[in-house]
C-alpha cells in the first residue's frame, strides 16, 4: 500500500508525472528520429532534394507522436478530467450568479430559461389549438360548398315526410289517459 492513496493531490502528481514521463520518451524517440534523418540523405541527390527530405521526415515523424501522445490513455484521462472540471465550475458560476441576481431584486438566467420554456410551450400549445380550428374550419367550408352546388342544381333531398296538422291553432291535443284514484274501502 502506498501513502498517497486516498490524497488526490498525491494522485494527480503521481498521474502528471507519468505524462511528464511519457511525453519526454516520445520526445526522445522524436529527437533521435529527427537525428537520424539528416544523415539518411543520399550523397547523389541535390541539397534542395536533402532539404525535402528532411523536411518530410520531420512532419512524418512529428505527426506521428503528437497522434500516438494524444491516444494516449493518460494524454485522453487528463482532458476528461479538464473538462469535467470545465462543466463543474460553469454549473458553479451559473448557481453563484443566479444567486446574486436573486439577492439583488433581479431575475437570473435560469428565470429567463424557464420563462422561455413556459412561452414557447404556450405557443406550441395555441398553434395546435389554431392548426385544429382551421381544420375543422375546412371541413365545415367544404360541405358548406357541396351544398351550395347541390342547391344550384336543384338536387336537394326531400325531407322526411312528416304528419303535420293542416292547421296548428285547430289541432287538438290528445288527451292523456287519466290516472284512477285509489278508493278507500269502507269498512
Amino acid at each position: 500500500m502506498s501513502d498517497n492513496e486516498g490524497d488526490p493531490f498525491a494522485e494527480a502528481a503521481t498521474r502528471f508525472a507519468e505524462g511528464q514521463n511519457q511525453f519526454a520518451k516520445l520526445w526522445t524517440d522524436f529527437a533521435t528520429k529527427m537525428g537520424t534523418a539528416g544523415v539518411a540523405f543520399s550523397p547523389d541527390s541535390t541539397p534542395p532534394d536533402a532539404a525535402k527530405q528532411m523536411r518530410n521526415v520531420f512532419f512524418k515523424a512529428l505527426a506521428e507522436y503528437c497522434d500516438q501522445y494524444m491516444r494516449s490513455p493518460e494524454f485522453l484521462d487528463s482532458w476528461k478530467q479538464v473538462m469535467d472540471g470545465a462543466i463543474q465550475f460553469r454549473r458553479q458560476m451559473n448557481e453563484a450568479m443566479g444567486k446574486m441576481h436573486h439577492e439583488a431584486g433581479g431575475s437570473s438566467r435560469q428565470d429567463v430559461d424557464q420563462m422561455m420554456m413556459a412561452l414557447s410551450h404556450i405557443e406550441r400549445r395555441v398553434v395546435d389549438t389554431v392548426e385544429r380550428a382551421t381544420d375543422r374550419l375546412e371541413e365545415v367550408a367544404t360541405r358548406v360548398e357541396k351544398l351550395e352546388a347541390k342547391l344550384a342544381k336543384g338536387e336537394r333531398k326531400p325531407a322526411a315526410k312528416r304528419k303535420a296538422p293542416a292547421n296548428i291553432a285547430t289541432a287538438k291535443p290528445k288527451k292523456k289517459a287519466a290516472k284512477k284514484k285509489p278508493t278507500a274501502r269502507k269498512s
